[in-house]
């Protein structure tokens, strides 16, 4: 008899409060919008671990630099490639105007460009490229734990090339003249 009871007091007090909502259409959509922005509110300041791979913070020399800091005994991080480079096989072969159009892109492809790049350079004649020689070392401009923007002087302009690293390696994003 008493969780009877006990349910009918609880009714009593919830009953109210759900049908309160329900007395207007403003106050409906009111409740509603209020849920939907808890909810947000609790997905936004969540430590939701898929947010980020678990295996990004372990790139880097920061990162090896703590984590051999910390003493973790049979864990070992693979060094970073240098995104300069990478760079500097980029412009080397690109800027090879003498090349027919076969073996610029045997060049071009071995130096790692991402497929949007390749896409753009699919109409690109070997003989208009303004530059025959890279003539100096890489400068890099920026660089954080997955991208990285180099500039590299070559004979004719410089150029600026922005890379990727995905899986250890380093993909060519874009090139654009620069300096």
């Amino acid at each position: 008899m008493r969780s009877t009871t006990t349910r009918g007091v609880l009714w009593e007090v919830i009953a109210p409060l759900l049908r309160w909502p329900m007395r207007s259409p403003f106050r409906f959509f009111s409740v509603a919008v209020g849920i939907v922005f808890v909810i947000w509110g609790i997905a936004q300041w969540s430590d939701a671990p898929d947010a980020e791979p678990a295996a990004q913070p372990e790139r880097g020399a920061s990162a090896s630099a703590s984590a051999g800091a910390s003493g973790s005994a049979g864990a070992s991080v693979a060094p970073v490639p240098d995104p300069g480079a990478a760079a500097t096989k980029f412009v080397t072969a690109w800027a090879r105007p003498d090349l027919t159009s076969e073996q610029w892109w045997a060049g071009i492809n071995a130096a790692n460009p991402d497929e949007s790049l390749a896409q753009a350079l699919g109409p690109t004649d070997p003989a208009t490229v303004p530059a025959t020689k890279v003539v100096g070392p890489p400068k890099v401009l920026e660089q954080n734990d997955s991208e990285a923007r180099v500039e590299v002087a070559t004979d004719g302009p410089k150029v600026i090339v922005y890379l990727t690293l995905i899986g250890n390696v380093w993909y060519v994003a874009n090139i654009l003249p620069g300096g």
